[in-house]
C-alpha cells in the first residue's frame, strides 16, 4: 500500500455489531456490548457502530442494514459479538452482506450468580453460528481468534489483535510493487510467478533496469542532491567522498520518484552484477535507509522476498529487512553459546540493507563477494555501499512466501537475535530459532530459497492469521520436539 515516508501499515477502521436470538433479553446483549465497548476504549480501539436498532442483529433486515452501514462508513473489517446466544441465519445474513472480513466473538458468561437469570449460551450459539457461516460456504472472509469466547477484557484484546491482523491484510490487498530489471541469472530460484501473488491482491509494475538508470542519470544532471547527500551523513559517518555520495543520492532520489509516480508499496532490483556496473555502486545502504521509511527494497529482484517483507511490516508496524537463511553456526563461535542448541543456530546474513537503527556500530564498507568477481585488483570502487554490523539483540519473526502453481505457501518462525559479535563480514546476526534444524530440513528444503524477510518483533501470529484471511492455505510452522513431521524417518527421531 501507498504510504507516507516514515509510515509502516495502513489505518484500519473496524466496526462492531452485535447479536440477540429472540428468545433471550436483547438487554443482555446490550448490557454484554457496553462492558466490551468500554473496554475497548481503555485499549486504545475505537470501534464503528452502526445506528438505529440494527447495532443488535436480530433480524435479517437488522442484519443487511449493518452491513450496509458499516460498509457505507469505510470499515475495512467488523466484529460480530454474539452478546447471548444469537440467532445463527441471521449471523450468516450479515457475513453475506458485508463484503470484507468478519470476526466473531461470543460473551462469556460473567458470574455464577446470574447463570439462572442472565445465562446467555453463547458458547453454544457459537456453535450454531459458524456452522450456519460455512454450509453457506462463507468461511474464508470469517476470522476467530484463538479462543472466541471472551469478557470484556478479552475482548478488547482480540479485537486491537484483528487492528493488527486487518493492517497487514488490508496493506497486502491494496500493494503495487515495482520490480527494476530481470531476475540475476545467478539466483535462478528468486523467480516470481505474477499469478501466484496476484492470488493475494498484489499489483506488480514491471520495469526495466534501464528505466531506473536514466531517471539516476537525469538526478545526477539536476545537480539537487545536496540535502540527500546531508541526510545520508547524518545516517552514517564514514561514506567515501568524491563523486560516491552523488551516486547514491542519485540512486535514492531516482527510487522515490518511481514509488511516487507509481504509488509503490516497495521495490526490488537486479543488484547482482549489472546494477552495480550499471549504477557505479551497491544499493544497500539506499536500500536500508528507505525500508527503515516503511519502504523496503528487495535484492535480487526477488518479489516474493518483498511481498514477505511487506508482510511483516504491516504486521510489526515497524522497518523491516531480508536477509538470507545463511550460515550454520560453529559452536566455538561464542563463549555464551551453551544454553542453546547449536543445530537450532542459524547466521542470518546479507549485504548491509538493513536499518542501521539496528546494527551495533555500522559503517559502510564494500561487499567482498562482490568484488572477488568485479574488481579483483586494486581498491573497491563500484562493490561500495554496503553497511557492516552486527545485528543488535531483538525478537525476530521470521517469514516468507514462494509459489505453488499459482497460488502462495508461506513459513513462519520465531526466535531471538542474540547478543554477540557474528565475526564475519557483512550484515549478519546470529540467531536462535527453537527446531530451527529440523523445520528447515522438513519444511523449508526444495519449497523455498534462500532469502527470508526479518520484522524484529513476534508477530508471528499477526502474521498467520493475516496469511489465512489472504488465502494462502500452506503455511509452514516448526513442530516441538517429539512431534513428527510428515514423511519425518520415525527412526532418527
Amino acid at each position: 500500500m501507498y504510504l507516507p515516508l516514515g509510515t509502516y501499515s495502513p489505518p484500519v477502521q473496524l466496526g462492531l455489531v452485535s447479536a440477540s436470538r429472540n428468545c433471550f433479553p436483547r438487554e443482555l446483549s446490550e448490557r454484554r456490548t457496553g462492558a466490551l465497548l468500554d473496554a475497548c476504549t481503555a485499549a486504545g480501539v475505537q470501534p464503528q457502530l452502526p445506528q438505529g436498532d440494527c447495532r443488535i442483529i436480530e433480524t435479517r433486515d437488522h442484519a443487511v442494514e449493518a452491513a450496509r452501514q458499516l460498509q457505507a462508513s469505510g470499515c475495512d473489517a467488523a466484529v460480530l459479538f454474539l452478546g447471548n446466544f444469537s440467532p445463527e441465519i441471521e449471523v450468516a445474513q450479515f457475513v453475506r452482506s458485508f463484503p470484507a472480513p468478519v470476526m466473531l466473538l461470543a460473551a462469556a458468561e460473567e458470574a455464577a450468580a446470574g447463570l439462572r437469570t442472565d445465562r446467555g449460551d453463547a458458547l453454544c450459539g457459537l456453535l450454531s453460528a459458524t456452522l450456519a457461516v460455512s454450509k453457506r460456504d462463507l468461511g474464508a472472509r470469517v476470522h476467530l481468534p484463538a479462543d472466541p469466547l471472551v469478557d470484556a477484557a478479552a475482548g478488547a484484546a482480540a479485537i486491537a489483535r484483528f487492528v493488527a491482523v486487518m493492517r497487514t491484510v488490508k496493506g497486502i490487498r491494496n500493494a503495487t510493487i515495482g520490480l527494476f530489471g530481470p531476475r540475476p541469472r545467478d539466483f535462478e530460484t528468486c523467480n516470481y510467478n505474477v499469478a501466484a501473488l496476484a492470488s493475494l491482491g498484489v499489483e506488480i509494475e514491471e520495469l526495466g533496469l534501464f528505466d531506473l538508470q536514466n531517471e539516476v542519470e537525469r538526478r545526477k544532471a539536476a545537480a539537487d542532491l545536496d540535502a540527500t547527500v546531508a541526510s545520508m551523513n547524518a545516517d552514517i559517518g564514514n561514506i567515501p567522498g568524491g563523486d560516491f555520495p552523488i551516486r547514491l543520492a542519485a540512486y535514492e532520489q531516482a527510487m522515490a520518484h518511481f514509488r511516487d509516480e507509481l504509488r509503490l508499496s516497495g521495490a526490488a532490483t537486479q543488484c547482482w552484477s549489472e546494477q552495480e556496473f550499471a549504477m557505479q555502486h551497491v544499493p544497500c545502504f539506499i536500500n536500508a535507509r528507505m525500508a527503515a521509511r516503511g519502504f523496503p527494497i528487495a535484492c535480487e529482484n526477488d518479489a516474493y522476498s518483498l511481498v514477505a517483507e511487506l508482510i511483516g511490516q504491516y504486521a510489526a508496524d515497524a522497518s523491516v529487512t531480508v536477509l538470507d537463511l545463511n550460515h550454520s553456526i560453529p559452536a566455538d563461535l561464542a563463549p555464551n553459546l551453551s544454553p542453546y542448541p547449536v543445530q537450532d543456530l542459524v547466521g542470518l546474513f546479507h549485504c548491509g540493507n538493513t536499518d542501521p537503527r539496528r546494527l551495533t556500530a555500522p559503517t559502510m564498507q564494500h561487499q567482498v563477494i562482490m568484488k572477488r568477481m568485479m574488481e579483483p585488483e586494486g581498491e573497491p570502487d563500484i562493490t561500495r555501499g554496503t553497511i557492516e554490523g552486527a545485528i543488535a539483540a531483538s525478537p525476530v519473526t521470521v517469514l516468507q512466501v514462494h509459489g505453488a502453481g499459482d497460488r502462495l505457501r508461506a513459513y513462519i518462525c520465531q526466535g531471538e537475535f542474540l547478543d554477540l559479535d557474528p565475526q564475519t563480514f557483512g550484515c549478519a546476526g546470529t540467531a536462535y530459532i527453537p527446531g530451527f534444524r529440523r523445520f528447515y530440513r522438513h519444511c523449508l528444503l526444495g519449497r523455498f530459497h534462500h532469502h527470508a524477510a526479518c520484522a524484529f518483533t513476534h508477530c508471528g501470529g499477526v502474521v498467520m492469521d493475516a496469511m489465512r484471511l489472504l488465502g494462502i492455505g500452506e503455511i509452514y510452522t516448526p513442530l516441538p520436539e517429539g512431534q513428527r513431521y510428515p514423511h519425518e524417518n520415525p527412526f532418527d527421531c
